[in-house]
């Protein structure tokens, strides 16, 4: 008779037995091929796409620490256009460039940690705020915030690094509107005004423009498309932001006036972290003195156009969110 057992010579399995061994050792490899492919798809990246973010800013990563050396681990909310954004497949914004140019000037990996998120008593999931990146940080999860925060934030267990950015407030209207001047928009009756949400816009508009009714946005893009939209007929925002949104976006905007003020972002570290605050300023310090940081600067946000002028034509096709 012949031999149809699947074992070692000299031990016989019978037929029913290598039937079902055979079985399990098949069904064993389709799990195997099975978990490796949904091991691909929860992380999302393949081998060639892990290999491709080795320099620069890299996309943000889950569960990213700073125990490596010479990695910059960066938590942010990746939520304030044009500032910090995440796309599905990386980080963009003036700020990610500008941590760019301080990885390379201080010999650092800059790596964004998964965006940071909110999580109120309910559950309800938002982008993080301040305090949640500063949480962050303190607590030795990141190594530096880079989320639009202020050197007066009020923030705890974080120190603030030298300042990278000032933000005066711009006071917008839509050309052809006829309120070309400041004057012009105290002068209307009960006028819409889109602010970003902000005490010192608040009660700038409270003292001058006592007749508006204020429309707050967290968002400052949003405040400007309502006024883009014309549903509202003034709106106020940072003048770095109004500057990017006229360039990429809507050129038919216009600063009626600028109102100084003592707001300046800055990135943060950990309170007591003296060595890594240090790093950055030398490399903001550098990225001044070559003239990097001004070219970066001109690319994101240029020269604001006078009052009544557009930055193009009417009609020319206007670049998205990301400057593409």
């Amino acid at each position: 008779m012949t031999d149809l057992s699947l074992s070692a010579p000299g031990r016989r399995v019978p037929l029913g037995a290598a039937l079902r061994a055979a079985l399990a050792a098949v069904l064993a490899l389709v799990a195997a091929v099975a978990l490796a492919a949904c091991v691909s798809v929860l992380t999302g990246c393949s081998s060639d796409e892990a290999a491709s973010m080795g320099s620069g800013v890299e996309a943000a990563v889950e569960g990213a620490t700073t125990d490596e050396s010479g990695v910059l681990v960066v938590a942010s909310a990746l939520n304030s256009e044009p500032y910090e954004q995440a796309t599905s497949t990386s980080q963009i914004g003036f700020t990610v460039e500008l941590l760019e140019l301080v990885g390379e000037q201080a010999g650092l990996d800059v790596r964004f940690a998964k965006a940071v998120n909110h999580k109120d008593a309910d559950q309800n999931i938002t982008p993080g705020q301040p305090e949640d990146v500063a949480a962050k940080v303190a607590a030795g999860e990141a190594d530096l915030g880079a989320s639009s925060l202020t050197t007066d934030g009020g923030l705890e267990g974080v120190t603030c690094t030298e300042p990278y950015l000032h933000a005066d407030y711009a006071v917008l209207t839509k050309m052809g509107a006829g309120l070309d001047s400041l004057e012009a928009l105290a002068a209307a009756e009960a006028p819409v005004v889109a602010i970003q949400d902000e005490p010192a816009i608040a009660s700038w508009v409270a003292e001058l423009l006592p007749q508006a009714e204020v429309v707050p946005f967290e968002d400052g893009i949003d405040a400007l498309m309502e006024l883009n939209s014309e549903r509202a007929q003034a709106a106020i925002v940072d003048e770095p932001r109004f500057r990017r949104y006229i360039k990429v976006r809507e050129p038919h905007l216009q600063a009626v006036e600028v109102v100084p003020s003592a707001k300046d972002y800055a990135f943060i570290v950990a309170a007591g972290n003296d060595e890594l605050a240090a790093t950055i300023n030398d490399a903001l310090g550098a990225l001044k003195a070559d003239g990097s940081y001004d070219e970066l600067y001109d690319n994101w946000f240029g020269d604001a156009p006078e009052a009544g002028t557009a930055t193009r034509p009417a009609g020319e096709a206007v670049q998205d969110s990301t400057g593409a």
